[in-house]
């Protein structure tokens, strides 16, 4: 039975940025793989939103855009915008820089114009320059218009206005940043005049889903955006929350309680310990179901027939005593390569793989700048990667390591659908400790488990087994079930609104 999903996502940090280990992105890829009918309702503003369908392979989904609505888009198409589309003053002097195009007028510095920051091949924003000072800041929309002036004031440099424009350059809407009060004049509303932005996104959310089958699903990514438009909006559909670690935790560090508005009918949680820490604010368990929302279909590894064995490690958290222990373990082994994602300063580790280079000799027990260079070529730092480089990585490596207090989930599903053994600070449902991994609960068993693996690759490969059959309770087949239930429970609990 083909069903119409409605995924509402909490965006608000990517209007120049992909998301990536998004619960939204990775539920509308599942739905999708299972030729299910899906919306993006938008109530973020996202200038580069075909960017990330595109990057995120998910352009099959229909979308409907809370900005596009209020400032009258009907675009598109994708169209880039050239530095001539724009009218500038009489001998203006362009000068090309890797991520900018700097713009001087009478030896003045007039404007910047900015590459996009992902693909750096599309003009994303311009700063307006007076006495080398930003006044004004114009976001180009990825559909070929300004679509946002954001003004500054030239002594505090804040930002004091921002004007949302349509294709044609009027000014569709516009808030006053120091009171928040917003005014706009629109087709389906007499009000002109609104509190603030989140009230005007709420009553454009609730015209749109007067529209939206009652009987239609509404999977709201949680957050205090999100909170506050399902209270204001009652939907008449069934609604679902979404938490996900990465922003419940940043709430929480805040002191923020994780509401569950009475409007919504059911909450799906991406890990069992998010779901214990939910239930904590005061949620009742039987209206709750944990469903990790990255997918573990088993995927092929090169690895087994390489001759080098590279390692990666996660360690957004580095430490010099587990760095010696890890490193020094390494060394042992001529054809081990450590790859480390960090994305802390690292010349202190640097010091010590150089300090620890000048002793290392080459197969014949000689000691020469090869054989120093060979050394420090096996230890290299990455910064933080997004899905798909750590899709290339854990493709081609052996051992994946993971010593951080908060686990990486992602990277640990990831290697587990390579099949790759884990040695992990904490416990998760991605590596049961003697089956695809080893447990590590002090520094003193790192040793251990490294020479675990790398002395006999026969663990290597009892550990792909259990990595096989341990993916079937997270690969595609089973998460839809999971959704399924979840749609099921709501029916079976008499849904009215």
């Amino acid at each position: 039975m083909t069903m119409t999903l409605h995924i509402i996502p909490d965006w608000h940090d990517y209007s120049m940025i992909l998301p990536e280990f998004n619960d939204s992105i990775h539920q509308a890829q599942l739905f999708l793989s299972q030729n299910q009918q899906v919306e993006l309702i938008l109530v973020d503003f996202l200038p580069n939103l075909r960017g990330i369908l595109a990057e995120k392979n998910i352009e099959a989904v229909s979308t409907w855009s809370v900005y596009d609505f209020l400032q009258q888009v009907r675009l598109q198409a994708v169209k880039p915008v050239a530095l001539m589309d724009f009218s500038w003053p009489a001998g203006a002097q362009f000068i090309d820089l890797p991520d900018r195009v700097i713009v001087r007028v009478a030896d003045a510095h007039y404007a910047t114009v900015w590459l996009d920051m992902l693909t750096r091949s599309r003009f994303e924003r311009i700063d307006l320059m007076s006495d080398n000072q930003r006044i004004q800041e114009l976001m180009i929309d990825d559909r070929g218009f300004v679509s946002r002036v954001t003004s500054f004031d030239k002594e505090n440099h804040s930002a004091t206005k921002v004007d949302y424009l349509t294709p044609s350059g009027q000014v569709a809407m516009q808030q006053d940043l120091e009171t928040g009060h917003v005014v706009t004049k629109q087709l389906w509303t007499m009000q002109t005049h609104f509190d603030n932005l989140s009230q005007v996104l709420a009553a454009a959310l609730n015209d749109h889903l007067q529209h939206v089958p009652e009987t239609d699903y509404l999977i709201f990514a949680q957050s205090q955006l999100t909170q506050f438009l399902v209270k204001h909006v009652s939907p008449q559909q069934p609604t679902i929350f979404s938490y996900q670690a990465q922003r419940t935790r940043a709430q929480l560090e805040r002191h923020v309680l994780l509401e569950k508005p009475e409007q919504v009918d059911f909450s799906v949680v991406d890990t069992l310990k998010q779901s214990e820490i939910i239930v904590k604010h005061g949620y009742q368990s039987d209206d709750m179901m944990v469903i990790p929302p990255y997918v573990t279909d088993i995927k092929a590894s090169s690895q087994a027939t390489m001759p080098i064995v590279p390692i990666y490690w996660s360690a957004k958290e580095l430490t010099v005593a587990v760095f010696s222990i890890v490193s020094q373990i390494v060394a042992h082994y001529s054809n081990v390569i450590l790859l480390v994602e960090t994305s802390q300063n690292h010349e202190v580790y640097d010091d010590m793989i150089e300090a620890a280079s000048l002793s290392a000799a080459n197969e014949h027990g000689l000691i020469d700048e090869n054989s120093q260079q060979s050394y420090k070529a096996r230890f290299q730092f990455l910064p933080p990667q997004n899905e798909a480089s750590r899709q290339r990585y854990m493709s081609n490596v052996r051992l994946l390591i993971d010593l951080d207090d908060i686990p990486d989930h992602h990277l640990q599903a990831t290697a587990l659908t390579y099949g790759i053994p884990q040695i992990n600070r904490v416990q998760t449902d991605y590596m049961v400790p003697g089956g695809n991994g080893q447990l590590v609960t002090n520094d003193e068993q790192i040793p251990t488990a490294l020479h675990f693996y790398l002395d006999d690759y026969a663990n290597v490969d009892k550990s792909r087994v259990v990595a096989i059959e341990m993916s079937q309770a997270s690969n595609e087949e089973m998460l839809w079930i999971k959704w399924q239930q979840v749609f099921n429970k709501i029916k079976q609990g008499g849904h009215q609104k």
